[in-house]
């Protein structure tokens, strides 16, 4: 498979997801519109064709996790051209589950890297695949919400958090 992409329809926006041959290549975060949402992924990935039955699981997963549904991501994820730190630290990352958080340091520790955790937080910073790989459940070691590079910054983060808090709260009644 050439490399595709799809824009879903989500409570917060559309949303892309962006695929290759070895797996899911990019997420991006909710856009105002479809047609800027194309824009936005057709710069990155110029050669990309539209696919609308593109990673069904994965389309299905995002919908249901911006609706304020708990979910997990089974995906091959194809990190071309990322360090092996970055892929380390993602991977860790990728384990923090719906509704909990980590610290950069715990990242790091996680890693073999106690004391990288400056290094975690720019891993955090290039994550291709916001979401599936979450780094809005990445907090400073005092509970700060630390960075955020997606769209609305830590704002969306904390919305993020918020969601899936709530989502927790409404699953122990």
């Amino acid at each position: 498979m050439a490399t595709a992409f799809r824009i879903l329809s989500t409570r917060l926006g559309p949303v892309g997801i962006v695929a290759g041959e070895r797996g899911l290549r990019r997420v991006y975060l909710p856009e105002r519109t479809v047609g800027g949402q194309r824009r936005r992924i057709k710069r990155a990935f110029p050669d990309a064709n539209e696919r609308a039955a593109l990673l069904p699981r994965v389309a299905d997963a995002l919908k249901r996790y911006f609706a304020g549904e708990a979910v997990a991501f089974d995906v091959p994820l194809d990190c071309d051209g990322a360090s092996a730190f970055e892929r380390a630290v993602w991977s860790a990352c990728a384990q923090v589950r719906y509704g909990e958080t980590a610290t950069y340091q715990e990242l790091g520790e996680r890693v073999g890297r106690p004391r990288a955790g400056r290094a975690v937080g720019s891993a955090m910073a290039r994550n291709p695949l916001p979401i599936v790989v979450p780094c809005h459940r990445v907090l400073r070691s005092d509970g700060g919400l630390g960075g955020y590079s997606g769209p609305g910054g830590i704002a969306f983060k904390r919305r993020l958090l918020e969601m899936e808090a709530a989502a927790r709260r409404k699953k122990r009644c």
